[in-house]
């Protein structure tokens, strides 16, 4: 019930900035996709995040939707030494609510982690990768200019007139 609710709220307060932000069509130059990362499986530990990014392209405007179960995970935003070691010490931005939209507001290289180990501490000890992180819970996406339309399709070209 509380998930459906929030999930409620979420889209009346996306719907509210769409309507309420005033923006001409001329100002947006890319509506924005949204993005449910792990698609149906979400942001867990069963993600091949490498393989689900690969099969995107990822713009300015467009935006991240984590999905995850907020007892067992978060969504940390990290630096990309981070995102290599997997360190969950200094994040950029840390999330927790279970239901996190990050907007792609500007071009480059976005990280991110969970930060949870596995539970209880006994059986992350036998483990050989004892963060969710290094079990393959992490995502890196490199965000991109939309194309604009007039340039995304060539000018017609005049045929040559037959002899």
């Amino acid at each position: 019930m509380a998930l459906r609710n929030t999930i409620m709220i979420f889209l009346v307060a996306m719907a509210c900035l769409g309507v309420c932000s005033g923006a001409s069509s001329s100002e947006a130059a890319h509506s924005g996709v949204v993005h449910k990362v792990g698609d149906s499986v979400g942001w867990s530990i069963l993600g091949d995040y490498k393989k689900w990014a690969s099969t995107k392209e990822f713009h300015v405007g467009d935006s991240l939707l984590f999905a995850y179960n907020k007892e067992y995970h978060n969504l940390m935003e990290v630096n990309g030494e981070d995102y290599q070691s997997c360190n969950a010490k200094s994040p950029l931005a840390l999330y927790a609510a279970g239901l996190d939209s990050i907007p792609l507001d500007k071009p480059g290289d976005y990280y991110f982690i969970c930060g949870r180990n596995f539970k209880p501490d006994w059986y992350a000890m036998t483990l050989k990768e004892p963060g969710h992180c290094q079990a393959g819970q992490k995502l890196h996406v490199k965000v991109t200019e939309p194309m604009s339309d007039h340039n995304s399709v060539a000018s017609p070209t005049a045929a040559p007139a037959p002899h």
